[in-house]
């Protein structure tokens, strides 16, 4: 996290998936998918960086 003119930059990274980054709309009853349908839905755009080991989604709240 770090703060920006008008906000603040968060980064959130993981060993994630091999495959790019995309919103999907999970199930009721789904015991994850939902992260990034709440970032595109709060902080849109998002950006990600993906390399061998991990992926880094980062987007700015105003």
């Amino acid at each position: 996290m770090a703060f920006v003119p008008h906000g603040v930059l968060i980064a959130v990274q993981d060993t994630g998936s091999s495959r790019i980054p995309c919103v999907k709309n999970s199930g009721l009853d789904a015991t994850g998918g939902r992260g990034l349908m709440l970032v595109n839905d709060f902080a849109t755009p998002w950006r990600f960086q993906r390399d061998p080991t991990a992926t880094t989604v980062w987007f700015e709240l105003t």
